[in-house]
């Protein structure tokens, strides 16, 4: 959960959980709960902003053969949805990561963080960094095209809930 001084709205949560899950593991910050606080403060500003698709993109590319949730590689990987189509999710790579078989049919058209915690009961800090970093921005487009990203939000698992 965010400190009690973010705010519970949409663009707070995606930009906090940013911070925390995509930023400060990548600078090696992981647990450095000052980095985490000024990362989200500085996206929040405007100072910063979360990085294009390209990354991991490019990531997906090199690792075709591994599975982008569990690890395993396999030559048997397929392209799955990070966020359900059934959402409005236009079509495109910025969506898709490689999943191995296991992984692909327990996920299916289900939504990332409601997979990952609900269902495989792992812990929400450890949604893999590339699925993770593409589930965030999506959600971040698809709130500012549906002009939602100041509407109430208590948590990560709510931030496509105000997708029509």
């Amino acid at each position: 959960m965010p400190a009690p001084f973010v705010p519970r709205k949409v663009e707070d949560i995606i930009y906090y959980y940013y911070a925390k899950l995509v930023i400060a593991p990548s600078a090696g910050f992981q647990k450095n709960y000052g980095f985490i606080i000024d990362m989200y403060k500085r996206l929040k500003s405007g100072e910063i902003r979360m990085s294009d698709y390209d990354r991991e993109i490019l990531r997906i590319g090199e690792k075709n053969d591994e599975c982008a949730f569990c690890g395993t590689k396999s030559s048997n990987c397929q392209p799955v949805h990070v966020v359900p189509r059934s959402i409005g999710i236009p079509p495109g790579m910025h969506n898709l990561v490689m999943a191995c078989e296991t992984c692909a049919t327990s996920k299916q058209e289900k939504d990332l963080i409601h997979w990952w915690c609900n269902e495989l009961k792992k812990p929400r800090d450890e949604v893999p960094r590339i699925p993770l970093g593409l589930y965030l921005k999506i959600a971040y487009e698809m709130n500012k095209i549906n002009f939602s990203l100041k509407k109430e939000c208590n948590n990560l698992g709510e931030i496509f809930t105000h997708i029509s």
